[in-house]
């Protein structure tokens, strides 16, 4: 079954907390926004009495009961729940109520980890809830490989405590029809009349390509137009004229992002990456911010890493592999239909200018004190002009 619209879902759990907290209760669901939204009114709904205990899981180890494929197998008949060996202990706690208070409420945040530990632990604790206690958990997907976990969901799912929140779809299902009939135009219009500031759908949509899809980013620019455009311009809704150098560019990067562009040949795009990354930060693989210090290593070494591969493939083509042989011998094992791309965009001479062009930059990074944005603008100067390179005993002069 698809999976509903994020208000739609969003209204579902009003409509369940409003008769109470129920003993259990899931939140799931690839949107960050939306979930912290569900979260947000979850804890608005416990009880004033309880004792409310938030636990953050994000360090929480996944491993234990479904981290190995034999341990999968060995519950398939769904008999090999935990015996509550390995409960932790803020489950048991949820037996009765604490020493302050007659009920209490355990709320997991990001518990994709805690989850693959111990949901076993979970349905068979479940029972032992006691009345007016709940158990609330968090996270982006939960593992369902166990059958007694598959099942336990599922039987959630039937006593509507499951809620998933998935993004905003930009394009409509039926592709007869265009962006403007998509669930995320659609979404800005109606929170852009919310906070004062009515938009056509061309005008929303112009917001969604300027800025990019993510709500509160969106949400974020259309508190600043509101800010900007004055009260009597607001009387209709606003087309896209009327925003012309009113709209900032504030969607995040990454150097994945920027090294695509550059070797897709898409010189706005790579510079827009660039000034993304410095202006809005960059996340690692971990989803944490990085020192502004180490975006132009984290950039360049990238970078390098994609210019040494595509040197080496292009080394390989030249000298007659066939090109579906190559992403493989040199180490590329994912987008590579893109990554053929890219090697038949550039030859020899310009990668070798590339690597040369880069090395350039990060000399000049430990031997000056320019700042790290220009040198990368520097960088693409030399990548898509063809800048000469000044020669080392400049730098280090």
């Amino acid at each position: 079954m698809a999976v509903p619209h994020p208000e739609t879902e969003f209204a579902r759990l009003q409509k369940v907390l409003g008769k109470g907290l129920p003993p259990v209760l899931l939140v799931t669901g690839a949107s960050d926004h939306f979930r912290a939204r569900a979260m947000d009114a979850v804890l608005a709904a416990v009880p004033k009495d309880a004792e409310l205990r938030i636990v953050d899981a994000v360090d929480v180890r996944a491993g234990g009961e479904a981290s190995t494929d034999a341990s999968d197998d060995d519950d398939d008949d769904g008999s090999a729940v935990s015996d509550g060996a390995d409960v932790p202990a803020e489950l048991l706690e949820l037996r009765g109520g604490g020493l302050f208070a007659r009920r209490s409420c355990l709320c997991v945040r990001r518990g994709a980890n805690w989850w693959k530990r111990h949901a076993s632990s979970l349905v068979a604790q479940a029972p032992n809830i006691a009345k007016g206690c709940s158990f609330v958990l968090e996270a982006a997907k939960l593992d369902r490989r166990r059958r007694a976990v598959a099942d336990y969901v599922k039987t959630l799912v039937e006593q509507a405590a499951v809620f998933e929140f998935r993004d905003l779809w930009d394009m409509p299902y039926d592709r007869s029809q265009g962006p403007f009939e998509g669930e995320l135009c659609r979404w800005v219009v109606t929170n852009a009349a919310k906070i004062g500031v009515p938009l056509q759908p061309e005008a929303a949509w112009l917001v969604v390509v300027q800025v990019g899809k993510s709500p509160p980013e969106l949400l974020a620019e259309l508190q600043r137009l509101r800010d900007r455009v004055p009260a009597d311009r607001r009387t209709r809704p606003l087309g896209p004229n009327d925003l012309r150098g009113q709209l900032t560019c504030s969607f995040e990067s990454t150097p994945f992002e920027f090294a695509s562009a550059v070797l897709g040949g898409d010189r706005r795009a790579a510079e827009r990456s660039a000034h993304a990354m410095f202006d809005r930060g960059v996340r690692g693989r971990d989803g944490r911010p990085t020192d502004p210090g180490g975006v132009l290593p984290f950039t360049t070494s990238w970078m390098y890493q994609s210019l040494a591969n595509l040197y080496e493939a292009r080394l390989l083509l030249d000298s007659g592999i066939a090109p579906q042989d190559i992403p493989g011998r040199v180490g590329v094992r994912q987008f590579q239909g893109q990554f053929l791309a890219d090697l038949q965009r550039n030859d020899v001479r310009r990668i070798q200018h590339g690597l040369l062009a880069l090395h350039h930059c990060q000399r000049q990074s430990r031997a000056s004190g320019e700042e790290p944005l220009l040198l990368l603008e520097r960088f693409l100067a030399m990548w898509f002009d063809g800048a000469p390179i000044p020669p080392a005993e400049e730098v280090d002069a």
